[in-house]
């Protein structure tokens, strides 16, 4: 494990986790793309033998975790979870907020480990032209004369470049002067994949 960010209950046992437990943690391995809670992994009696979770966990004073592994290459991924504190459970409306967060935070975790894996994989596509994950696409911003975007982003579907493409409209509709520009989304081949209006 390279780093850890903690907040909440668990703030304080950041690095007996980095040091000792996430060797231990017997939940990180089993997530994947989907969102799975710590309970629904693993039987009571298997968590109740569990040194991570008798002696981590719970001493956070964690009850229960959702979580999921949120970027992946073949040096680094990085894994999101919330937890819940002890005597109490996850809200009925969770599912609702992780439709609503997962594409950002998808992005997000692919924007920060994207540079650890480009020093460590030796960059497929400078080998091969083709890049590891995912496709390029580009983000113009466009008022009738389009101001191109040369540089690109790199995500798995062009749902996940299009969710992209809001959080950007909706960062710089904050700024008036942005109102009624668009951004526009294409993708290697300059084909429209979206437009999203900025502002009102």
């Amino acid at each position: 494990m390279d780093e850890a960010y903690f907040s909440g209950l668990s703030v304080g046992f950041k690095f007996d986790y980095i040091r000792h437990y996430a060797a231990l943690d017997p939940y990180s391995p089993l997530l994947d793309g989907s969102w799975k809670k710590l309970s629904e992994c693993f039987s009571d009696g298997l968590l109740r033998r569990s040194e991570g979770y008798n002696d981590f966990v719970l001493t956070c004073g964690i009850r229960d975790i959702l979580g999921a592994r949120l970027a992946d290459t073949s040096s680094h991924c990085a894994i999101f979870g919330s937890h819940q504190q002890i005597c109490r459970s996850f809200s009925g409306r969770v599912d609702a907020t992780v439709d609503l967060v997962t594409i950002p935070l998808k992005h997000a975790a692919r924007r920060h480990i994207g540079p650890f894996s480009s020093r460590i994989d030796g960059l497929d596509e400078s080998r091969t032209g083709v890049l590891a994950e995912g496709r390029r696409f580009y983000f113009h911003v466009d008022n009738g004369r389009r101001y191109p975007d040369e540089t690109a982003c790199v995500f798995s579907t062009p749902g996940d470049a299009t969710a992209h493409a809001f959080v950007l409209a909706q960062e710089l509709a904050q700024d008036e002067s942005w109102h009624g520009f668009y951004i526009l989304v294409t993708d290697e081949r300059e084909r429209e994949i979206a437009r999203v209006r900025m502002g009102q």
